[in-house]
């Protein structure tokens, strides 16, 4: 998904659609997640000119919401945004909203790990209980933005393992399962996951929006 400046490519007759994100692990991620769709998948990096949505809200959904939105009116095509979270019992939810930037606004995935195996150090696996949570919007230029949520519950390891995934994936450990995240192959962690089980339910939402704007355009 090279750029091309801020032109969608042309010549090509299936509906685009822009993932609202640069991030490209989550590029990767969705993308996968999207399969079988009938449409041409842009992302931000498609629109160098799109200036970064600030997340500001005080919850996963008014952040994906608020991407969503943002790109779609900033690019004129509908658009498909996640927030995601990392809540932790014992730390009152926390990281939550800010699990992207818990070590700091600069702070890479190895910080925020290590910040949050900080903060649960000598604390036993009934305190070290996580939900990991995702809210995925869907928005077009004209109609109602929609938004499907994912939860997938598990324990924060008191040390990493694997290396694949990223964020949090190498110290949460999802119930049910003997692997962390960063242990299993893309396919598998795909369908238990949080994000995987939101864009489950946001395909038909993605559908039903590209309809309500092919209806729109036809009108």
């Amino acid at each position: 998904m090279t750029g091309w400046g801020d032109e969608p490519r042309k010549g090509s007759e299936r509906t685009k659609i822009v993932l609202a994100t640069r991030n490209l692990h989550k590029v990767e991620e969705l993308s996968r997640m999207l399969a079988g769709l009938d449409v041409e998948i842009l992302t931000c990096r498609d629109f160098p000119s799109l200036p970064e949505v600030v997340e500001d809200g005080a919850t996963l959904e008014e952040n994906a919401i608020k991407k969503a939105e943002e790109v779609s009116a900033g690019t004129g095509l509908p658009a498909v945004a996640d927030d995601t979270g990392l809540e932790v019992e014992a730390l009152g939810g926390a990281p939550g909203v800010f699990s992207a930037r818990y070590a700091g606004p600069e702070a890479t995935y190895d910080d925020n790990n290590r910040k949050l195996l900080a903060e649960l150090a000598g604390r036993a696996p009934a305190e070290r209980r996580a939900v990991f949570r995702c809210v995925v919007a869907v928005a077009a230029p004209g109609a109602e933005t929609l938004f499907a949520e994912g939860r997938t519950e598990g324990t924060i390891l008191e040390a990493p393992r694997g290396d694949a995934g990223f964020g949090y994936d190498p110290v949460f450990l999802p119930d049910g399962h003997d692997r962390t995240y960063a242990e299993m192959a893309q396919e598998e962690k795909n369908a238990l996951s949080h994000r995987g089980k939101a864009m489950q339910g946001a395909r038909g939402l993605i559908l039903e929006v590209l309809a309500g704007s092919a209806r729109a355009a036809g009108a």
